[in-house]
C-alpha cells in the first residue's frame, strides 16, 4: 500500500483541547443563566432565621366598575335591590389588591410541611367613616398550616367551608366571591381539617372531615339575658362538615393531596365530591335550630385548556358560611306574632357552574351562571337571585395583567324582579 494510501493521522492533542474549550465555554454560558435565574428568584424570597424561604406573591389590581340599577354594593355587588330609582354608578378601587406569602418544610414528623397566608385590602366596608374605599384595610382571607404524609394530611387555619372549596374565575369579584347568594359559598372559617387518601388507582378515593368554627352571621337575642353574640356561637357546638371526593386524570405522584384549586385552568386531574354539613344555631334563650346541607362539587377537564367547574347545595340556615339563602338567615315572622318572636329558619337550593378556557397561555376566558331559590313558605325577603357573567382575562407580558366582566343580576321579592348590570374593568400586575 503506498504511503498516501492510507488514512491522514489525527492530531488527537488538538482535538481535545478543542472540545474540552468548548465543554468550559457551554458551561461559563449556563452557570451565567443559572445565576441570573437565582437573582431574579431571589427578589421575591424572603429567609426566616431558620433558613426556610418564604415566596412571596401579590397582585395590584385597580377595578375601574360600572353599575347600572340598585345593588348591594356598586363596587362588588351580589344582588339588586328593590327600587326603581338609581343612577349610574362609576368607581375606580385597590380594594381588591392581594398579597400572600408560602413555605415549605420537608422532613416534619415524617412528612411534608406547607404554610400559607393571603390577605387583601377589602376590609373595613365600603360604606365606613373615613373613605374606606380610598384608604381600605388590610383583611386576612385564609391562614393554613399542612402537614402531609403519603396518604394523610392535616390542616390547621381559616379556610372556606369543606363542602364547598371552589370559587368561580374572576377578577372583578374577589373581596366576595362572583356568586355569592347565587350559590356558592365561600366565607374563610377558623377549622381543623383532614384527608385521608382511601387508594384506588383509575379513580383515587379520598375521605375529608373538619371541625369549623360555629359562624352564622345571626345575632343572639338573649331575651332576658345580659350575654349575647353570634348564635352558632352561643350554641357552644361547632360546626362539622365531611366530604367524599373521587379524582382522575394525570395527578403529580408526589403530591396527591394537592388541592386542584392549584392546578392549571384544563390540566390536572378531574374531582367530584358529596358534602354534608350540620351545625347549630341558637337563636334566643328559647330555640336552638339546626344548620345544615348537602352538597355536590365537580372541577372536570372537558379537554386540553378547558376546565368546567361547579358547586350545588340543599340546606338552610347557611348564612356563616358566606352568601347562604341569598344572605339570609330567617324569614319575617308570622303576621300577628309577639314583637322580637323569631322568623322561620329559611331553606335553599343552590347552584352554579363555570365554564373556562384558555387556548393560549396569555388569554383565559369563561362563563357562567348562578342562582339561589329561597323556599316561599318561610316567608323570606329574598325569594330568588340568579346572577350570570362572562368574562376575559389578557397577560400580554408578564407582570401586566388585564380583564374585563360583564355581570347581569335577577333578583325576586315579595314586590316583583329587579336588575341590575355590572361592568368591571381590571388593570394591575402580580409577581
Amino acid at each position: 500500500m503506498r504511503p498516501d494510501s492510507a488514512p491522514p493521522r489525527v492530531d488527537t492533542t488538538s482535538v481535545s483541547i478543542d472540545s474540552l474549550a468548548a465543554r468550559l465555554e457551554r458551561a461559563e454560558a449556563a452557570i451565567a443563566l443559572l445565576k441570573q435565574q437565582l437573582a431574579t428568584e431571589a427578589q421575591s424570597t424572603v429567609h426566616a432565621r431558620t433558613r426556610v424561604a418564604f415566596d412571596i406573591t401579590a397582585r395590584a389590581l385597580m377595578n375601574v366598575a360600572l353599575t347600572r340599577g340598585p345593588t348591594n354594593d356598586p363596587g362588588v355587588p351580589q344582588v339588586a335591590l328593590p327600587s326603581t330609582d338609581y343612577a349610574d354608578v362609576l368607581g375606580l378601587s385597590f380594594r381588591q389588591t392581594r398579597v400572600g406569602g408560602a413555605m415549605t418544610v420537608r422532613d416534619v414528623l415524617g412528612g411534608t410541611f406547607d404554610g400559607d397566608a393571603d390577605l387583601d385590602f377589602f376590609g373595613g366596608g365600603r360604606d365606613a367613616n373615613g373613605n374606606r374605599p380610598l384608604f381600605p384595610e388590610p383583611r386576612i382571607r385564609t391562614v393554613r398550616g399542612t402537614l402531609q404524609w403519603s396518604h394523610t394530611a392535616v390542616m390547621v387555619g381559616s379556610e372556606t367551608p369543606l363542602i364547598s372549596d371552589l370559587d368561580p374565575l374572576s377578577l372583578a369579584s374577589i373581596g366576595v366571591t362572583e356568586f355569592s347568594a347565587a350559590g356558592d359559598l365561600w366565607n374563610w372559617l377558623p377549622q381543623i381539617r383532614v384527608t385521608q387518601q382511601l387508594g384506588g388507582h383509575a379513580l383515587r378515593w379520598a375521605v375529608q372531615g373538619s371541625v369549623m368554627e360555629p359562624f352564622s352571621s345571626a345575632t343572639y337575642d338573649p331575651g332576658q339575658s345580659t350575654a349575647g353574640g353570634d348564635a352558632g356561637e352561643r350554641s357552644g357546638k361547632p360546626f362539622l362538615e365531611s366530604r367524599l371526593r373521587v379524582r382522575w386524570g394525570p395527578e403529580d405522584p408526589e403530591a396527591p393531596l394537592l388541592d386542584v384549586r392549584d392546578a392549571i385552568i384544563g390540566e390536572g386531574p378531574s374531582e367530584i365530591g358529596v358534602g354534608v354539613h350540620r351545625g347549630w344555631v341558637r337563636a334566643d334563650d328559647q330555640h336552638e335550630y339546626v344548620s345544615r346541607a348537602l352538597s355536590l362539587d365537580a372541577r372536570i377537564v372537558v379537554a386540553p385548556h378547558v376546565e368546567l367547574r361547579g358547586e350545588a347545595y340543599r340546606g338552610g340556615l347557611l348564612l356563616g358560611l358566606g352568601g347562604g339563602e341569598i344572605g339570609q338567615n330567617f324569614g319575617r315572622p308570622a303576621p300577628g306574632a309577639p314583637v322580637g318572636t323569631v322568623g322561620t329558619p329559611l331553606h335553599d337550593v343552590a347552584a352554579w357552574a363555570q365554564l373556562n378556557v384558555r387556548p393560549v397561555e396569555q388569554w383565559l376566558g369563561g362563563v357562567g351562571c348562578g342562582i339561589d331559590r329561597v323556599r316561599d313558605a318561610d316567608r323570606p325577603d329574598r325569594r330568588q337571585n340568579t346572577v350570570c357573567a362572562a368574562h376575559v382575562r389578557f397577560t400580554p407580558v408578564q407582570p401586566v395583567l388585564i380583564g374585563l366582566e360583564y355581570r347581569r343580576f335577577w333578583t325576586l321579592y315579595p314586590t316583583g324582579m329587579y336588575h341590575a348590570n355590572h361592568i368591571n374593568l381590571a388593570l394591575g400586575f402580580e409577581l
